[in-house]
């Protein structure tokens, strides 16, 4: 039945909702795209249960999470905040999460092994760096076997050859994900994912990533223009023939000085 948000407001910062009325269903592999400061996170942590509600819902197939939540080979997430708050090395805190949920140790071992990564093992996770942090917990997700995972911002602090085995492994896996992403250049990998824009705390469905390449971004609204996403006071555009193509941009951070910087 999948994932859905209903009209979800979620997460408080400077005196605004961080997410504004989030309504989206996800049955497949997704890729949500925004820069950030855009809400990614936080909508990740409300559907994980992780983070307080303020309106709306999330049922994870029909059921609200709140009365899920934990529930074994269910979900699983590669945010950091998961972890056990103990000083104890990455090996023992992963074999003992992996026990509990009914994941798989040995391809968590196979996951380090092939992201190189096999030095975070004996190692307590605040002793990491932040590009080894991110690769355990990719490799955590990914071998929980969990029916939804969900990959926070998986390329984060990652050289382009470790960026490209995360990839290659979570293309490759039986589960559902859901990732999240201010980066770009990976799309062309996942033309049949679903694809999900969240900007501003508010999310825009384009169809596949296939659907999203074929488009351009403007910042004038055209004759052709096919979706308008707002950002503060004034709005961008997808266009079917007008604009940038999405893949010039290397990451959607950089979205706002192209469009209304460069382009004035």
């Amino acid at each position: 039945m999948g994932i859905e948000c209903v009209d979800l407001y979620a997460g408080y910062r400077r005196g605004k909702w961080v997410l504004n009325g989030i309504s989206l269903k996800i049955e497949r592999n997704t890729i949500l795209l925004g820069p950030n400061g855009s809400g990614k996170t936080t909508l990740f942590r409300a559907i994980m249960g992780l983070s307080v509600i303020s309106r709306g819902k999330v049922l994870i197939d029909g059921v609200e999470v709140d009365k899920i939540r934990s529930k074994p080979g269910l979900m699983a997430t590669n945010l950091q905040e998961i972890k056990l708050p103990l000083s104890i090395s990455v090996r023992e805190m992963v074999g003992f999460y992996l026990d509990v949920m009914g994941g798989d140790y040995d391809l968590f071992l196979k996951l380090i092994d092939i992201f190189e990564a096999g030095d975070a093992l004996n190692k307590k996770f605040y002793e990491l760096s932040s590009g080894y942090r991110v690769l355990v917990m990719n490799a955590f997700a990914l071998a929980s076997k969990a029916k939804y995972i969900l990959l926070d911002e998986p390329f984060e602090n990652l050289d382009p050859r470790r960026r490209a085995l995360v990839l290659k492994e979570t293309l490759s896996h039986n589960s559902i994900i859901i990732m999240n992403t201010h980066m770009t250049w990976m799309l062309k990998h996942l033309k049949d994912w679903n694809c999900y824009l969240l900007v501003s705390g508010k999310t825009y469905s384009v169809g596949s990533v296939e659907d999203l390449l074929s488009m351009k971004i403007t910042s004038s609204k055209t004759p052709d223009s096919v979706l308008e996403i707002k950002v503060g006071d004034t709005s961008i555009y997808l266009s079917k023939t007008t604009g940038m193509e999405l893949s010039s941009i290397d990451t959607l951070d950089n979205l706002y000085e192209k469009l209304f910087i460069t382009t004035s």
